[in-house]
């Protein structure tokens, strides 16, 4: 994790343990960093305090006065992450489509929204995020606040801004969006990348392998995805 990452965590769980002072933002992150190593390769059960302190470089009881439980722990790190990507995200949304008019040329249109797919796809199936997603859908039976967490700082913060982009291009005449598709935050956010993910993934036997995002032929698989999304919703000459 890096020191960006850790400092978009959530807030301590309480004041620091006597004596720690000015060291406490420090030992905060390099708890963090260690407990993400330790996670991503036993998994959560497996994972201990015990580890992760030693890892740290610090005592068992300092992991739990800054985060209480490993539950607690493993949600602030997921947060962190997420921040990270999440923050990657919204400035490729903000970078995105420039300049409205040049996309009437339907060559272009389809070339940007395949450039914005590929970057998205590549920050959402990073190595990192990809197995911190794999460990929380495997705890998420005996740990549903994992998920929950995982949804509202993730899925759900990025989704919606995604889709209203795409909105927008339909009200600039770019898109034909029929009225019940426009009403819905996250459903044509989810027919994109969703398209470009199915065609990925089918190509390379359901798994995307390490690598597989900067493969050559990714553009032109997720190329295919956007034409799907631009048969449904291309203007009609």
């Amino acid at each position: 994790m890096t020191r960006t990452q850790a400092q978009a965590t959530t807030e301590p769980t309480g004041d620091p343990a006597p004596g720690e002072g000015r060291g406490y933002p420090a030992k905060r992150r390099a708890i963090m960093d260690a407990a993400a190593q330790v996670f991503l390769r036993e998994g959560y059960t497996r994972a201990s305090v015990d580890a992760i302190a030693a890892a740290a470089g610090v005592s068992k009881q300092t992991v739990y006065n800054h985060f209480g439980d490993k539950e607690r722990l493993l949600v602030a790190v997921t947060a962190a992450i997420q921040g990270e990507v999440v923050r990657q995200l919204e400035e490729l949304l903000d970078a995105a489509f420039p300049d409205l008019e040049r996309l009437r040329d339907p060559k272009r249109l389809r070339a940007e929204l395949t450039d914005l797919t590929v970057d998205w796809i590549r920050l959402v199936q990073g190595d990192e995020i990809s197995a911190l997603r794999t460990l929380v859908y495997s705890e998420a039976v005996h740990h549903p606040q994992l998920l929950k967490h995982w949804l509202e700082n993730g899925h759900r913060r990025i989704m919606p801004p995604l889709n209203r982009l795409l909105v927008r291009l339909g009200e600039a005449g770019l898109l034909d969006l029929p009225p019940e598709v426009t009403t819905d935050p996250e459903r044509l956010a989810h027919q994109l990348t969703g398209a470009a993910n199915f065609e990925l993934q089918i190509s390379k036997t359901s798994v995307l392998p390490r690598g597989v995002l900067d493969d050559p032929g990714t553009r032109l698989l997720v190329g295919n995805g956007v034409d799907f999304f631009l048969r449904a919703y291309a203007p009609r000459v």
